[in-house]
């Protein structure tokens, strides 16, 4: 157990708990500008009227409390204007999001998205639903994280969302350490209320929304439904990245193919040699005459493969939500609620021509002279290409045996042509529970949530060597040019047709079916209440409680990943279902010191068990009005990471790395990147620190700016990213056997485990404002800024940008962290005329290093606009609602960094110009 002075002092001031502390007095607002608190920027304090209700950022359960911690709350509103139809969409109004999970591609997170504050990591940032856990993903990040797919939840249930920007690990557990984001339903929507949404870009993609509320005596039920689709786009729509592909170069500097393989089909060809152990070869090597003609790219002697269109850049999608809640006061003491959801999601990527890393022999596959569309003949010690013409003239002419050099299906295959990678989603989430008002002081709430989710990926085009082998031994599949150029051509034997059929095709490859499924469980009981001891500022508050939570985690991947047989020669063993159970009791204080001066303390105790250890964990925050319009916050607190099931298990990714071997010029390739796991690893811990003033006029201006640390001991990360794996061992400073290359010395994977390593501290402000002039003579017309400027994030462990560990304004490729710019910025301005509405929202990005490339990613600003026109009593309903607009009105780029995937998916969005129309209307 970790246990310090400071922990020792709240240790001692926690016994006061059973003898002190009342609540916050909130204080009186102008409503205009208590309406703008709520939009931009609050103190998370509860706007209900109903006790019980959770307060973001603590346990108090008290309508009145007014709570010190940053929150930055985003209502109906901010949602309505920032066009948001998946939650994904909201990131990009909180400058404090970094390195969040956005636009997977070609992984196995794909339509699956979550906050990242600080870009200390999606495993550090709790998602709750009203106050309670969300559920966790199926699936984790390439740090062995797993977290909440934001995504899993309907739009259209969203009252508001709360992000605490502060650690809160002392109030809601381990995962709280960057902070806290609250998703916030609509538990008393009446009526019914149908929304829908269709927006054009490089894809298409549409929504319909069903919302449905009934209050009667003595409770009230909500119902709401969303369906969501899109359509994918490969990356040769882009016009980024297909520029990128043609170009081949940045700032004048020569990069070689950007979406371009040595590993071709057609392929490349040398004579096969009989040896005491198989085939080698002899000679020279020829290009499949055939290469440009069937999709190849001809570079000497190599036929290549544009793969640009193997994959989608944007996996199209199939989102189906559904979320009810139902409240109900059995008596005038007791009352109960139960929320349940359900999503599926499914997203539908493409695959093409795959590759086929196990060969037979030299390298590749043989291809006896005896095979129907084998035209090569000897010349000298090597081959020459006689071709059909020339055999049907000449019957004399005798084939040799060839090795073929490439992979089975290639770029005739891709595209449209390209088989459906379908990965299915399935979220679950069941919460129940009670209040019960004890007396007029206190109440007892407890509950219970479970959330069941999984994920089924279904992926064709895998191979079998052994079998690809006996069909080019037979004669069944014809691997040369001609399948594509000459389709119809009768081969030597006489009777075999040159194109492959499906049948032919299907006799060597196979379609892995990957399975996992991970369930959370969380059962507490919190009591809460004011004690009978009064300070100089008012009453002290208690809450106290305790919280049971178990994650089972259960991946099981096809049995021919399991066992090592398959097309890209990838073992990943799968993890049995595994529980990882927690015990935590906690308590909470507010003390009104004076009229002016508040202080909110925390502490919890958890224990994982053998596998995680035990902690404590204290916060004390304050707050102190200096004046009716000007205060000060401030806390400090400590937060604790066991290792996750992923970490002691082991986990499995892709990421792009040059070549040491061919240079720069060589290109980029993406491989597959295995991090083993361990039973060793212990748990990390962080402390931060938060300083605050908020500014809250008469005159409409209200702004609050924060200082924050973080600091990071006994990191979990992977032992060392993919490029500087792959350049130690090219060095010598690492062993061969931590990279494998395919027969054709192509890089395909990349070993590392997960490791304890070392520390990082991050510091910076946030800012956020609103001002409402009151001299504005048209409608009611609100400005808002909103920014995060980090001003450290270092490391002890990684070299940075400056060699000594600076990662701050890096996009954080060379280490397990995520995309920090160090300046972000948006400004707004919403004007209501009546019923009509105008908004235009401006989004900066500053400017940033790639660690891979050590070249600049360039800083960049997007504009939306909305127009909204509010229709009164229209086709006999309540209010309708028609809006139009655009995201990133003016189309502009992503900025480019040199390798693939040509942009940082962490920070950008290349779907460019984004124009829509949505309606809503409510009976």
């Amino acid at each position: 157990m970790r246990k310090t002075a400071f922990h020792g002092a709240l240790l001692a001031t926690a016994s006061t708990m059973l003898y002190a502390a009342p609540a916050f007095a909130q204080q009186s607002a102008d409503p205009d500008t208590a309406q703008a608190s709520e939009q931009v920027v609050g103190d998370a304090q509860s706007n209900s009227d109903e006790p019980g209700i959770v307060v973001t950022g603590s346990l108090i359960r008290n309508r009145d409390f007014n709570s010190p911690s940053p929150v930055v709350s985003l209502g109906e509103e901010q949602l309505e204007t920032s066009a948001a139809t998946v939650v994904q969409d909201v990131f990009k109004g909180l400058t404090a999001n970094a390195g969040s999970q956005q636009n997977n591609e070609q992984n196995a997170l794909q339509g699956v998205s979550q906050f990242s504050l600080r870009g200390l990591g999606v495993g550090s940032t709790l998602t709750l639903i009203n106050g309670r856990r969300a559920g966790l993903a199926p699936v984790s990040d390439e740090t062995g994280q797993l977290f909440t797919d934001a995504n899993a939840f309907p739009v259209n249930a969203i009252e508001r969302v709360e992000v605490l920007t502060d650690g809160a690990s002392a109030t809601y557990g381990s995962e709280a350490v960057a902070g806290v984001v609250n998703i916030i339903t609509r538990k008393k929507f009446t009526g019914l209320e149908l929304t829908g949404d269709y927006r054009e870009s490089i894809i298409k993609s549409w929504q319909a929304g069903l919302a449905f509320g009934q209050e009667f005596d003595r409770g009230n039920f909500t119902f709401f439904a969303n369906y969501r689709g899109q359509t994918g786009a490969f990356r040769s729509d882009i016009d980024l990245l297909r520029e990128a592909d043609a170009m081949n170069t940045i700032d004048n500097v020569p990069i070689g193919g950007v979406y371009n393989s040595g590993t071709g089909a057609p392929g490349r060809f040398r004579r096969a040699v009989a040896t005491a152990t198989g085939f080698g070869v002899a000679g020279n090597t020829l290009a499949d005459p055939d290469c440009a003609a069937a999709g190849g790219i001809l570079r000497g002697t190599s036929c290549r493969y544009p793969f640009i269109d193997q994959r989608r850049a944007i996996a199209a999608e199939d989102r189906l939500q559904f979320l009810g809640q139902f409240d109900y006061e059995i008596t005038d003491k007791l009352t109960t609620f139960v929320e349940a959801s359900f999503s599926r999601n499914q997203i539908t990527d493409k695959i093409g021509g795959t590759v086929l890393n196990r060969t037979t022999f030299a390298g590749g596959f043989l291809v006896p002279a005896s095979h129907p569309f084998n035209y090569f003949v000897a010349n000298g010690t090597g081959i020459r290409y006689a071709g059909p013409t020339e055999f049907a003239a000449n019957p004399a002419l005798q084939a040799v045996d060839v090795i073929f050099f490439g992979r089975p299906l290639g770029a005739a295959y891709d595209g449209d042509a390209a088989k459906d990678l379908v990965t299915t989603f399935q979220n679950q989430r069941l919460a129940v529970g009670a209040t019960y008002e004890l007396s007029a002081d206190w109440t007892i709430d407890t509950s219970y949530t479970n959330a069941r989710n999984s994920y089924t990926r279904s992926q064709p085009y895998d191979y079998d060597t052994a079998l690809f082998q006996t069909a080019l031994l037979n004669g069944t599949f014809n691997p040369f040019g001609t399948a594509i150029t000459q389709p119809t051509l009768i081969g030597k034997d006489g009777r075999s047709l040159a194109g492959n059929t499906d049948a032919e095709i299907n006799a060597f490859s196979f379609t892995i079916n990957d399975v996992g499924r991970v369930t959370q469980q969380a059962a507490e009981a919190i009591i809460s209440g004011q004690l009978p001891i009064t300070l100089p500022g008012g009453r002290v508050s208690l809450a106290v409680g305790g919280q049971w939570r178990q994650v089972a985690f259960e991946n099981t991947p096809d049995g021919r990943r399991q066992s090592g047989n398959n097309g890209r020669d990838e073992v990943e063993p799968a993890i049995p279902l595994t529980k990882q159970t927690v015990y935590s009791v906690f308590g909470e204080m507010a003390l009104p010191i004076l009229d002016r001066f508040n202080m909110q303390l925390a502490l919890r105790y958890e224990d994982y068990g053998s596998r995680g250890g035990s902690t404590v964990d204290p916060k004390v925050s304050a707050k102190l009005d200096v004046t009716d319009w000007f205060s000060l916050r401030g806390s400090y607190g400590t937060s604790f990471q066991a290792p996750s099931i992923r970490q002691i298990a082991g986990a499995i990714g892709n990421d792009s790395v040059t070549d040491p071997l061919l240079g720069a010029a060589g290109g980029s390739f993406n491989v597959t990147v295995i991090t083993r796991g361990s039973d060793n690893l212990t748990p990390q811990s962080a402390s931060n620190l938060n300083l605050g003033a908020i500014l809250n006029t008469d005159f409409g201006l209200r702004a609050t700016v924060d200082y924050f640390t973080y600091d990071y001991k006994d990191l979990i990360l992977p032992g060392g990213d993919p490029q500087s794996i792959v350049n130690a061992v090219q060095a010598g400073t690492l062993p061969a056997n931590r990279v494998v290359r395919d027969g054709a010395g192509q890089l395909r994977q990349v070993f590392t485990e997960f490791l304890n390593r070392g520390n990082a501290k991050a510091a910076g402000v946030d800012f956020n404002a609103i001002y409402r002039p009151g001299f504005w003579p048209w409608g009611t017309l609100d400005l808002t800024a909103q920014s995060t400027i980090i001003t450290k994030f270092r490391s002890d462990q990684f070299a940075g940008l400056d060699g000594n560990g600076d990662l701050k304004g890096s996009r954080n490729f060379a280490n397990a962290f995520g995309s920090v710019p160090d300046f972000k910025m948006n400004l707004g301005a919403n004007l209501e005329v009546g019923n009509h509405a105008f908004n235009v929202t401006g989004r900066y990005i500053g400017s940033y290093t790639d660690d891979q490339s050590n070249l600049p990613i360039k800083s960049n600003t997007v504009v939306d606009v909305r127009y909204t026109l509010t229709l009164p009593g229209f086709i006999g309903g309540d209010e309708t609602k028609i809006s139009i607009g655009a995201i990133n009105l003016f189309d502009v780029d992503p900025p480019r960094i040199r390798d693939r995937p040509i942009y940082d998916t962490e920070v950008h969005d290349p779907k460019g110009r984004q124009v829509y129309v949505s309606l809503k209307h409510k009976f």
